[in-house]
């Protein structure tokens, strides 16, 4: 199959399974190169002419997650993945390679996580609240335990160490997060102090959270 027959026809490939092999010696180019053959024995420097030129080229794993997107089928080193081409549309360029994107059935998709996926996304989320709530934590309850806290400080302690407890007993497989204590981060700039509100890291910091204090 030439690629031109290929465009006409509309087939769009898709070879599965690249893995690792060593070619017998008459057949190789280059004694040092690296080799892949497809589950059905296609040579991926071999099969690489059938691609459109004008296609997108994806490599996608075992999961079906898409985890490159090129027009250049050259610049693609797929072992351990498969290989397909599609349309060249935006509807196909919507797709990352953020582990978001899925290709099935020949088609892009958003992935739809399993329940085993979700819940180690949350263990994950989880470990990192609870990393960030101690970064906050350790400081104020050093300051207290020299009895130099102000009051301030230990009542954001109180605050920060309760929702530390809230989040170690969240249940992954069915997470309800507590909401994150705001806090206060001081700089000086030009002889003032500047609060900065530091807010959740799923909201950005607007200008209106900045005050200056006189």
């Amino acid at each position: 199959m030439t690629a031109e027959k290929n465009k006409k026809n509309k087939q769009f490939l898709n070879i599965k399974n690249f893995i690792p092999y060593a070619p017998e010696p008459d057949d190789t180019l280059f004694a040092d190169a690296a080799y892949l053959k497809s589950e059905d024995g296609q040579d991926w420097y071999g099969c690489q002419q059938l691609f459109s030129a004008d296609t997108l080229k994806i490599t996608y794993d075992d999961n079906d997650v898409i985890t490159c997107i090129t027009r250049d089928v050259s610049g693609l080193w797929p072992a351990g993945q498969s290989v397909a081409e599609l349309p060249d549309t935006d509807e196909n360029r919507r797709a990352d390679i953020s582990g978001c994107w899925q290709f099935k059935d020949g088609k892009v998709v958003q992935r739809v996580y399993s329940p085993e996926e979700l819940r180690r996304q949350a263990e994950s989320k989880k470990e990192k609240l609870l990393e960030e709530a101690e970064a906050v934590i350790t400081p104020l309850a050093r300051a207290v335990k020299l009895g130099i806290a102000t009051d301030e400080e230990q009542k954001r302690l109180e605050v920060w160490e309760e929702y530390s407890v809230l989040v170690n007993r969240v249940d992954t497989s069915k997470p309800d997060w507590p909401e994150r204590p705001a806090s206060s981060r001081y700089c000086g700039n030009a002889g003032h102090l500047i609060a900065v509100k530091v807010a959740s890291s799923e909201t950005p910091v607007k200008s209106s959270d900045l005050r200056t204090l006189i």
